[in-house]
C-alpha cells in the first residue's frame, strides 16, 4: 500500500507544474538518525503581474539523517518561465545541522546551510544559503522561525539578501496539524527595509495520508496584491 501511494502520489506532485519562484517550507531544527526522506515541493501563484504569474517551481529532494544531529540531502530544481516549458536549472545540498537536545533550553535551535549551483548555460553565480533554525512546542502548539541569509558568491552582488519564515502550527491528532505560516523579505544589508517588502500569510495544513506519507499544503496570501493573490503550496513527504 505504501509503495502504490508513494507512486501515485509522485504522479501528482509532478502533473502539478507550479508557478513561483520561491519554495515554501519552514524547516525544523530537529532530526531524527536513520531516516530517509523524499519530498516533492511545488507552488501555484496568483498574481497581478504577468511576469510573476507565469513563473514556475518543482523541486525533487532526496535526504538522509546521517547522525541524530546532522541531515543532509540534494536538490533537483525544475523552472519554468512565462510560455515556455518546465525546465532542470539548478541542483542543491542542503544540511541541518541539530545544535541543541528537544527541550534542552528554552527553545531548540539548529543551522540550515544550502549551496546552490546553477546550470552553466544561465551563467548564474552559485549562492549560499544560510537559516538560523529555532522552535518552540507549547502544549498542543509548535512555533517555528527561520531567519534566512542568502548571498551569490561571486558577480555584482555586494550584500546579502535577508528572508524569514515563520510556522504556527496546532496538533488535534498525530495525522492532523493545521496552522499559519508567514513568508517575507527583510531587504538586504546594505538596505534593511522590511516594511517595503512583500509578505506572504495564510492558512496551512499538514495531514498523514498513510503511514510515513505527508502532504502539506495551504494558500499564502499576498499582503501587497490582496487576498484574491498570492500562493498555493503543496509539498509531499515519503519517510522510510
Amino acid at each position: 500500500m505504501k509503495a502504490i501511494m508513494t507512486v501515485l502520489g509522485l504522479c501528482l506532485a509532478v502533473s502539478l507544474l507550479p508557478t513561483t519562484v520561491l519554495a515554501k517550507k519552514v524547516y525544523s531544527p530537529n532530526v531524527k538518525q536513520g531516516e530517509v526522506e523524499f519530498e516533492t515541493q511545488s507552488e501555484i501563484f496568483r498574481s497581478k503581474d504577468p511576469a510573476k504569474q507565469g513563473k514556475g517551481k518543482h523541486q525533487l529532494e532526496l535526504s538522509y539523517g546521517v547522525t541524530n544531529h546532522w541531515h543532509t540531502g540534494v536538490y533537483a530544481v525544475y523552472e519554468k518561465l512565462p510560455g515556455k516549458s518546465l525546465d532542470y536549472t539548478q541542483a542543491k545540498w542542503a544540511n541541518i545541522i541539530q545544535l541543541t537536545e528537544p527541550g534542552q533550553l528554552w527553545m531548540d535551535v539548529g543551522l540550515y546551510a544550502e549551496y546552490i549551483w546553477a546550470v552553466p548555460r544561465l551563467a548564474q553565480p552559485d549562492v549560499l544559503e544560510l537559516k538560523v533554525l529555532m522552535e518552540k512546542p507549547v502544549e498542543q502548539w509548535k512555533h517555528t522561525f527561520n531567519l534566512v541569509f542568502k548571498r551569490p558568491l561571486w558577480g555584482d552582488a555586494t550584500s546579502t539578501a535577508l528572508s524569514y519564515a515563520w510556522r504556527s502550527r496546532y496538533k488535534i491528532s498525530d495525522t492532523l496539524k493545521p496552522g499559519i505560516e508567514v513568508y517575507g523579505s527583510l531587504g538586504t544589508t546594505n538596505n534593511f527595509q522590511p516594511a517595503k517588502q512583500s509578505q506572504l500569510i495564510g492558512p496551512v495544513l499538514e495531514y498523514e495520508i498513510a503511514d510515513g506519507i505527508e502532504l502539506d499544503f495551504g494558500w499564502l496570501m499576498d499582503t501587497h496584491e490582496g487576498p484574491a493573490y498570492g500562493d498555493f503550496k503543496f509539498n509531499m513527504e515519503f519517510e522510510f
